[in-house]
């Protein structure tokens, strides 16, 4: 029987004839794919001794109407450039100078972004010069003892950052035109640092988000949070039935989390998340989850993928299965395409899903944390698309320690002793990870590959290698039947991955996964 994603692709082709995977470029990627744009895209971003670059001063002096002769005359070339991109892009003047050049973080992305394709050309996924979006475990301590913690949260680490070194990381972040920065835990409300920390960043331009459990989400605290700059809070409830979600988290817990989220609604400038890890224990309560987001008056559903680390090692068997994981790949599409609520998941087959199964302008998911409508949107998608994990993300650990990601527990560098810029370009991690011509089995050669690339989390938790298949989608339905059989391919036979990827030639040492042998620092089974 012919399975319901291909008979979704096949259809979805015929509609689109293919456009949106093999289409012709959008005139725009022609235009920064050219040698010309990269160059001078490179020297429009390089910092003087002011501390800005030309293209900030660009973005200024496009703001400003009218523009004395001088103005004029020196930004002729550069904002007749910008507003031919701009009505390429079907935008409106307003709308540039408004919502992206008068916003710092929009303003702050675009410099990182031009930047990167100044130094590393237009890649697919494309490559960033620093990452446009920091995820900070902001501290070890928690006040719940959740089944899936992927931080194994408690009690504070004896050797956290001090308050004087966090505050240098977002100088450091700030100075590297970082867009994004998440605080996450542990429990971050519990630390006395996170105030200053949040008003450091929101005064360096940056987008400063706020993960918490939600139960010390008061009203004051709600307003503390939005006074030092906080934009977006997301809370994580994981049922609508108070005994399973607290049983989930190990805490009598659901009614304060939903006064939390209450609270922070009645926050006007506060932009308000609910996420939710999707397990079996909750998988049938989606619809019923996303209701209530929506009467609890929030903007945002954020559904969050099992990851197999730290404490989630010890429940494995909560995880859905590919087809489990295709319902909700289509139920969050669905209500993406409705709009009533912004849909977000760290789950990239959602960019693949869009793909499969929207019409040519409906909605697309551009990156765990972006949507949009149109050929412009499947055209982000491509290049910011997926698994973001070493390649326009990172994470950091309350000891300053950076990863990849927060799911992946391998070390990349340390803030005590290197600077981040040096981190995030020197790292081997990231050099794997930012190319998905290394990525085994049906990742690696999948169609929808630059709007995906699988859960490189996943794959190393299952795994104990970055390059591997996520073993959660339906394309890789063979590799999760041999996990629940119990049967784990040998990496070093040709016959388990196609030619040219080299899965054994990739294999980094570290944390062995959880459906695995253990991976030793010579690629080979102990």
């Amino acid at each position: 029987m012919e399975s319901l994603a291909s008979v979704h692709d096949r259809q979805y082709l015929q509609v689109n004839a293919g456009q949106a995977v093999w289409g012709h470029p959008h005139v725009i990627e022609r235009i920064l794919d050219r040698f010309l744009t990269q160059f001078f895209l490179k020297e429009l971003t390089e910092r003087k001794s002011d501390g800005h670059c030309p293209l900030e001063k660009i973005f200024e002096a496009y703001k400003k109407r009218p523009l004395s002769m001088g103005l004029r005359i020196k930004y002729f070339l550069p904002i007749l450039f910008i507003d031919l991109l701009r009505r390429l892009a079907c935008a409106q003047r307003n709308f540039i100078v408004q919502e992206v050049f008068g916003y710092p973080p929009r303003t702050r992305a675009l410099v990182n972004t031009a930047r990167s394709i100044g130094t590393y050309g237009l890649s697919r996924p494309q490559i960033f010069f620093s990452p446009l979006m920091v995820v900070w475990n902001f501290t070890q301590a928690c006040n719940l003892k959740c089944k899936h913690c992927y931080q194994n949260a408690g009690k504070t680490l004896p050797d956290e950052l001090t308050l004087r070194e966090q505050l240098e990381v977002v100088e450091q972040l700030v100075d590297l035109d970082g867009a994004i920065l998440a605080l996450s835990g542990g429990e971050p409300l519990i630390s006395p640092n996170l105030l200053p920390v949040v008003r450091k960043a929101h005064e360096g331009g940056m987008y400063v988000t706020i993960a918490t459990n939600g139960t010390l989400l008061t009203k004051e605290m709600a307003k503390k949070l939005v006074d030092h700059g906080v934009e977006y809070v997301e809370i994580s409830l994981d049922s609508v039935n108070p005994e399973k979600h607290n049983s989930f988290r190990g805490v009598d817990c659901w009614a304060r989390v939903v006064e939390g989220i209450k609270s922070a609604v009645a926050e006007e400038k506060l932009k308000v998340g609910i996420a939710t890890t999707i397990t079996r224990m909750n998988i049938g309560e989606l619809e019923d989850l996303i209701d209530l987001a929506k009467e609890l008056g929030v903007k945002c559903f954020n559904a969050f993928n099992f990851i197999p680390t730290g404490r989630g090692k010890e429940i494995i068997e909560q995880d859905i299965s590919p087809e489990e994981r295709e319902e909700m790949l289509q139920i969050l599409w669905r209500h993406l395409q409705e709009e009533k609520i912004e849909i977000m998941s760290t789950a990239p087959q959602l960019g693949r899903a869009c793909l499969m199964y929207s019409v040519p302008q409906g909605v697309f998911a551009t990156g765990h944390a972006g949507q949009g409508a149109g050929e412009g949107a499947r055209t982000i998608a491509k290049y910011v698309g997926g698994c973001g994990a070493g390649r326009c993300y990172c994470a950091i650990e309350p000891n300053g320690i950076v990863t990849p990601c927060v799911y992946i527990p391998l070390p990349m560098g340390d803030l005590r002793k290197e600077k981040l810029i040096d981190i995030w370009q020197g790292s081997e991690l990231c050099r794997v990870l930012r190319n998905r011509g290394y990525l085994a089995h049906h990742c690696g050669f999948c169609d929808y590959r630059d709007y995906c690339g699988g859960c490189r989390a996943r794959a190393y938790g299952y795994f104990g290698d970055l390059t591997e298949a996520d073993p959660g989608c339906i394309h890789n339905r063979e590799k999760w039947e041999r996990l629940k059989g119990g049967q784990h391919e040998d990496p070093f036979d040709p016959a388990w991955f196609r030619s040219g990827v080299g899965v054994s030639a990739h294999r980094l040492g570290g944390t062995p996964g959880v459906g695995d042998g253990r991976v030793i620092s010579s690629g080979k089974r102990a």
